[in-house]
């Protein structure tokens, strides 16, 4: 049986998580479209190779990239896993060039095993995050300066439950249940800054997103000799109709502020135009991953992974976004001098470098979005030797100045406490 009091602390930080999740902690005028800014790949060991995951089994590590992975736990291990990030983003124009920096709640997994073959693990992460603001100045000789607001914000995160099986040596299918909730919420406005006295438009449209998905995974492992390994991962995920709920609220907003006339009767300067809520769907495309690894006595890591998903004929709420093609690529090293180094704790420490490059989903002015940069970190060993500190660093660049387009540099700096133990062990007395 598992551990209930551990089982029950998961849930409890998964509710205590959970206000965080809803912040958006992003400035992305990108996040505008679809569902926003996609979440980087992986947990922290992952990201700092680039962001490979597909082909990578271990056992002391939570890999829900792909959960045949999940099979490689030890038979009597439990595993958690906890990450924050900060990100810097400094965003160009041809008018105009802005900065922005935040850090927030990453990830909150663990992972444990059923029998000797078959493993499982829960966690919550986002999924996407949207977060901007954007004003365009206007000029009419009739009514003065008008100033357009745009902004939004908010974004959808995923709980997962995944499962595997060991069908044999070298061979491992698993799954994935996701269960994807959150909102995005988009505004828009007509401001005056010169005419104080004139009301404005204001309309406000609020989707809420909860459904579920599923990803099949699959790993088979090879071994070359007695030192090397290489292992094949594939993942799929299926077509899904995400059930969604969008609400828009139209407001005339007068100057001033909310006043009693009396004590039964409140005059307020926000006068509600139009207000109606539509049920619909939002379809997530097929998706598919390759990836591939190489491992050479327990030292070196290799990896390359690819995704491809069609978002070209994604609609949402039966209205079409400026979306494509989306594919990106992935690469990535690790090496470990001597794991089981008794003297020279430098020996232990994983060092993780690797990179990646993106044809995002989104095609903007005919131009499609491109997302590429580099990647580094460690993985220091805790006094449980299984046990660790990972450290991710990304630098990367999304965007392009041609077209009237924006380019942003972005800085991530993440960390995750991984900490391994054993279940079921029985203590012996003398």
């Amino acid at each position: 049986m598992l551990n209930d009091r551990r089982l029950q602390l998961f849930a409890l930080c998964i509710i205590l998580v959970s206000p965080l999740l809803a912040q958006s902690n992003t400035d992305s005028p990108y996040s505008r479209f679809g569902l926003g800014l996609i979440s980087p790949p992986g947990f922290e060991r992952n990201r700092a190779m680039g962001g490979i995951g597909l082909g990578l089994r271990d056992n002391t590590q939570i890999n829900y990239l792909n959960p045949a992975s999940y099979s490689a736990q030890d038979s009597m291990s439990f595993i958690f896993d906890f990450g924050i990030t900060g990100h810097y983003t400094y965003t160009e124009s041809e008018k105009l060039n802005e900065s922005y920096y935040g850090a927030n709640f990453d990830h909150l997994a663990l992972a444990f095993p059923i029998t000797k073959w078959w493993a499982a693990s829960v966690g919550v992460r986002p999924y996407s995050k949207v977060g901007y603001s954007i004003k365009a100045e206007d000029y009419q000789d009739d009514i003065g300066f008008i100033d357009y607001v745009y902004s939004g914000n908010g974004g959808i995160n995923q709980l997962f439950l995944g499962t595997a099986i060991q069908i044999f040596d070298g061979l491992s299918i698993g799954a994935n249940f996701k269960y994807l909730f959150g909102y995005i919420t988009l505004n828009r406005s007509a401001d005056f800054p010169l005419n104080q006295n004139y009301s404005y438009t204001n309309v406000e449209s609020r989707t809420n997103l909860n459904d579920f998905l599923v990803e099949l995974g699959l790993q088979y492992t090879q071994k070359l000799g007695g030192k090397s390994r290489v292992t094949l991962g594939l993942i799929f995920d299926n077509k899904s109709k995400i059930s969604a709920e969008n609400t828009v609220v139209k407001r005339n907003v007068f100057p001033g502020s909310s006043n009693n006339i009396n004590d039964s009767t409140l005059i307020s300067p926000e006068f509600i135009l139009e207000e109606y809520t539509t049920k619909g769907n939002i379809i997530i495309p097929f998706n598919f991953g390759a990836g591939l690894s190489y491992q050479y006595n327990d030292k070196i890591l290799l990896g390359i992974d690819y995704y491809q998903q069609d978002w070209s004929n994604t609609t949402f709420f039966n209205e079409n976004e400026p979306l494509t093609k989306s594919d990106h690529v992935h690469g990535g090293i690790e090496y470990v001098p001597d794991r089981e180094a008794l003297k020279g704790y430098h020996k232990r420490i994983s060092y993780r470098m690797g990179g990646y490059y993106e044809n995002s989903y989104l095609r903007i002015q005919d131009e499609q979005l491109k997302d590429y940069g580099i990647s580094f970190g460690v993985g220091l060993p805790l006094r449980n030797h299984k046990s660790s500190f990972n450290l991710a660093f990304n630098a990367g660049r999304r965007g392009t100045l041609e077209n009237d387009l924006i380019r942003e540099n972005y800085m991530f700096l993440s960390f995750s406490v991984t900490l391994y133990d054993f279940w079921f062990m029985k203590r012996k007395f003398d």
